[in-house]
């Protein structure tokens, strides 16, 4: 008797990969004229750069523009900082004066020179205690 045995599968024949497509490329190559610098390595066209780079060379675009937009940022910071601070150093002056003109009008001298006009005199006599007697 014959001897049950599998059959190898054939596997279809896989169509070749068509060559990659960079959309990014393609669509970016509408508006700027890219092709003359990136491109498949032609024979007699070394100087070009292939395709497949493109996306690292846009990578490091991007991540310089992220740094310099960071360095910006943090001199902004620095000159707000600076603004701030010269700020509150006007402030704290201006507080430090109308203090000192406060603190200045509460004495005595200058109270009783701003009750002369409306007849007020100084009292040149102590004050005497009063005393009361419980009755009982």
């Amino acid at each position: 008797m014959a001897e049950n045995k599998r059959r190898p599968k054939i596997a279809p024949e896989k169509p070749p990969k068509p060559p990659r497509e960079y959309s990014l490329f393609n669509w970016l190559n509408r508006f700027l004229p890219l092709d003359k610098i990136f491109g498949d390595k032609v024979p007699g066209q070394e100087e070009r750069v292939p395709v497949k780079y493109f996306y690292y060379f846009g990578w490091i675009v991007i991540l310089l523009v992220v740094y310099e937009r960071i360095g910006f940022q943090s001199e902004e910071y620095v000159r707000n900082s600076i603004k701030l601070k010269k700020e509150v150093d006007d402030l704290r002056a201006e507080y430090t004066s109308i203090q000192a003109e406060y603190m200045k009008s509460g004495k005595q001298s200058v109270v009783i020179e701003k009750v002369k006009p409306d007849g007020l005199e100084e009292n040149l006599n102590p004050p005497k205690k009063i005393v009361l007697k419980k009755e009982e």
